[in-house]
């Protein structure tokens, strides 16, 4: 393959493999959480700003697939960031979601905005909004966050790194290093409370780079691979016992 063909499949990867990039604008960090919580069962990438100059600079360097954006955050509010966003050509086709008081609809529709999410903000709305612009992938398995110690061999080299977090058939490894999609791993986690390392095979199907000032974390989310049986019920026991399920 040759090189702009691999860089063409690193900015349109298969459709199957894209997670979805929903950036929150409030200034009120309980409301940004309240709509993380409620994307917490999804497989998709939350980006977050506190200000309208903040929102915009991420839109530049992330390009989202949809904005929630709080209609009275201070200085540029959000009706002129909406403004901003849909008179810009680089950004003019991102969706653009208000969030306001339901007698501020209209003007909020006024300044552009795709659409508008009434405040007090429901999970069922919100993530009816998020759905009419991107398809979110639901998670049906356990998932919890964790930190393990991973040996890992890869070609090129050994290492070791720590999760951020464990599911039945997946996980997700905080590293720097550039290791690309489909990389192939053998590894070892060291569980704790005395119970045996498992020995595993796993293949990369996300990366999250290092960027400068970015607010995610670096890492890999690795895919388990060829699972017996007995290993998946010890995943499976452990995430139980540390979820306290």
């Amino acid at each position: 393959m040759d090189e702009p063909e691999r860089s063409r499949k690193k900015l349109n990867p298969p459709e199957d493999e894209r997670i979805a990039r929903i950036l929150l604008v409030d200034d009120v960090r309980r409301l940004i959480d309240l709509m993380r919580h409620y994307l917490k069962r999804t497989s998709c990438r939350v980006l977050t700003a506190r200000n309208a100059a903040e929102a915009l600079r991420t839109c530049h360097s992330e390009r989202p697939d949809v904005v929630f954006l709080d209609a009275s955050i201070p200085g540029m509010d959000g009706l002129d960031a909406c403004r901003a966003m849909k008179t810009d050509p680089a950004l003019r086709a991102i969706p653009v979601v208000m969030v306001t008081l339901r007698e501020k609809k209209e003007e909020c529709l006024q300044a552009g905005c795709d659409d508008v999410l009434a405040k007090p903000v429901s999970q069922e709305d919100f993530l009816a909004k998020v759905r009419r612009f991107v398809a979110l992938r639901e998670r049906t398995e356990s998932r919890i966050p964790v930190s393990l110690r991973v040996e890992f061999k890869a070609p090129g080299g050994a290492y070791t790194a720590h999760t951020k977090d464990l599911s039945p058939h997946g996980l997700f490894l905080k590293t720097s290093r550039p290791f690309s999609r489909g990389t192939r791993l053998e590894m070892t986690i060291h569980l704790a409370r005395g119970r045996p390392a498992m020995t595993l095979k796993g293949e990369v199907r996300r990366v999250v780079e290092s960027a400068p000032g970015g607010q995610f974390l670096p890492g890999i989310g690795v895919r388990l691979l060829d699972l017996s049986p007995a290993l998946e019920r010890q995943i499976e026991e452990f995430i139980r016992e540390r979820s306290g399920t």
